[in-house]
């Protein structure tokens, strides 16, 4: 059987780490939360490898290095309230708990939540609560957010979900445009007078978070 423990220890020494992240905080989360928990037990030999995992439909748990890397650029402080759409099986929900405040996560299948919040009560983690909703909304009831995360890639990120960015808050993402097999994980700012930039940070071959591809286009 394998040691996930060492795997987890391996994931983090041999694809984090040397792909630049080097907050001790997000270092430790991703050693110490059991990834295997949060894949179906077939998956679970090939939960460490350095790609994106499919553990539903249109549900993926991002490649390590990537999903690292997106969370170091959210700058999280203890106080943050993050906002976790597409949650799926709520591992990336697991690892910002132990560096923010409260996280929210967002799905669209009530199936999704359920198991999550069985893995989640297993896991003794309170600070997390979840809601259904259409992902493209986000949680606006519960906005505004210092920081936002959505699990996959998007051709566009909605201005509803901008929008419940708190001013001076970040949001994360992969965009990847139409046709194009690589992505770049990018960063957005809200500044206090509510304008918002980007800025691209590394590439990444993530798959489209279902419902935000690229829309159809049609020639006459």
């Amino acid at each position: 059987m394998m040691n996930f423990e060492q795997a987890r220890k391996n994931m983090v020494d041999c694809q984090i780490h040397t792909n630049g992240v080097i907050d001790k905080r997000i270092l430790n989360a991703f050693e110490t939360v059991p990834r295997e928990k949060f894949v179906p037990s077939r998956l679970q030999n090939t939960a460490f490898n350095d790609e994106d995992l499919r553990v539903a439909e249109g549900r993926y748990l991002l490649e390590p290095s990537v999903h690292a890397r997106l969370i170091q650029a959210l700058d999280l402080k203890p106080e943050s309230v993050v906002l976790d759409i597409g949650g799926g099986t709520g591992y990336s929900a697991a690892i910002l708990s132990s560096i923010a405040s409260t996280v929210v996560v967002v799905e669209s299948e009530q199936s999704y939540l359920d198991r999550l919040a069985e893995t989640l009560d297993e896991l003794d983690i309170r600070n997390v609560a979840t809601f259904t909703a259409d992902l493209h909304e986000g949680s606006p009831d519960h906005a505004p957010y210092d920081s936002i995360i959505i699990n996959g890639a998007v051709a566009e990120v909605p201005q509803t979900i901008l929008d419940q960015l708190a001013p001076e808050g970040r949001l994360v993402c992969v965009v990847k445009q139409a046709g194009k097999p690589i992505g770049a994980g990018t960063l957005y700012q809200k500044a206090e007078n509510g304008s918002v930039s980007s800025y691209p940070l590394f590439d990444a071959a993530t798959p489209y978070l279902e419902g935000f591809e690229p829309r159809a286009t049609f020639n006459f």
